[in-house]
C-alpha cells in the first residue's frame, strides 16, 4: 500500500485470508481475541455542502467527472438514466454510477439540486463527459452540468465474533447507521464476517468512525478490526495538503 495513504487503514487482503481461515476452522464460535461491543460514535466533523475533511485518502479517493441533471417536468428519472447508460456503452464511454447530489460542489448546489446523478468511469475527463450530452442527451433532460469532483470509492470489511455474518447484517439494517452514515451501499454477507463497499461523496473521519462502530457492534467485535480499503489500487488523491485545484474551468453547463 503506498505510504501516502493514511488513516487506521488494514489491508482488505488480510481480511480475506482471516474469512478463508475462519471458514476452514468449522465454525463461528471458535474462541478468538475479541473485545467488547463497540459504543455508537458521535460525529462532529459534518461539512454541510463543503467536501468532508478525511484523512483516508489516497487510492481511496478518486477524480471523477459527473453529470448533475434535472429531468423535464414530468419525466421518468429511471428512462433517463436508462438512456443515457445504453448511449454512454455505445458509444464507448463507459458504466455510469449512481451517486448522490452531494458529491458537488457547494457553489453548484447553490444553484441546482440535481435530481439524477450520474459518475462516468476513471479516466474520462469532464471536457468527455460535455461532449458525451451534447450528442446524446435525452429529449426529456431539461438541464444538467459536468462537474469534475472527489469521491470516495472504499470498502468496509469484518470479521464476526460469536454471531453469524448474517445475523450481523441482519443487526446493522435493523441499526440503519449505515444508512444515516453512507445513505447508499452494497452489503456483501461473506463466510466468515461481512463487507460494505461505498461509492459516493467523501466521508469525514468522523463518519467513517461511525461506521466502523456500528459494523463492529453487529458482528460483536471492536471498532478498530473494521478495516477500510480502496477499491481501486494506485493513483488516486492526495489530500494532506489540502484540496486540489479540480480547475474553475472543468465545469459545463447544459441548456
Amino acid at each position: 500500500m503506498p505510504a501516502k495513504l493514511r488513516g487506521p487503514v488494514l489491508s482488505l487482503a488480510l481480511v480475506l485470508v482471516a474469512f478463508t481461515v475462519a471458514a476452514w476452522s468449522g465454525g463461528w464460535f471458535a474462541p478468538h481475541p475479541a473485545g467488547t461491543p463497540a459504543e455508537a460514535a458521535t460525529i462532529t466533523d459534518d461539512a454541510g455542502d463543503e467536501l468532508a475533511t478525511t484523512t483516508f485518502d489516497g487510492p481511496l479517493v478518486r477524480e471523477r467527472a459527473a453529470l448533475a441533471i434535472l429531468p423535464a417536468k414530468g419525466a421518468d428519472r429511471a428512462h433517463v438514466a436508462a438512456e443515457l447508460r445504453a448511449s454512454a456503452k455505445a458509444a464507448g464511454v463507459g458504466e455510469l454510477t449512481d451517486a448522490t447530489f452531494a458529491v458537488f460542489s457547494a457553489e453548484l448546489l447553490k444553484y441546482l439540486v440535481p435530481e439524477l446523478t450520474l459518475v462516468l468511469p476513471e479516466g474520462v475527463t469532464v471536457q468527455r463527459a460535455e461532449a458525451f450530452m451534447r450528442d446524446h442527451e435525452p429529449g426529456d433532460v431539461a438541464f444538467y452540468v459536468a462537474q469534475t469532483v472527489l469521491v470516495h470509492d472504499l470498502t468496509f470489511a469484518v470479521v464476526t465474533d460469536g454471531v453469524t455474518p448474517a445475523e450481523a447484517a441482519r443487526r446493522e439494517d435493523a441499526e440503519g447507521i449505515l444508512s444515516d452514515s453512507l445513505n447508499h451501499y452494497v452489503t456483501s454477507v461473506q463466510p466468515a464476517g461481512l463487507t460494505v463497499r461505498y461509492f459516493g461523496a467523501l466521508l469525514s473521519d468522523g463518519r467513517i468512525a461511525a461506521v466502523r462502530a456500528a459494523m463492529a457492534r453487529s458482528a460483536g467485535t471492536t471498532p478498530d478490526r473494521v478495516t477500510v480499503e480502496a477499491n481501486q489500487a494506485g493513483g488516486g488523491v492526495d489530500l494532506s495538503g489540502g484540496v486540489p485545484d479540480l480547475d474553475e474551468a472543468a465545469e459545463h453547463h447544459g441548456h
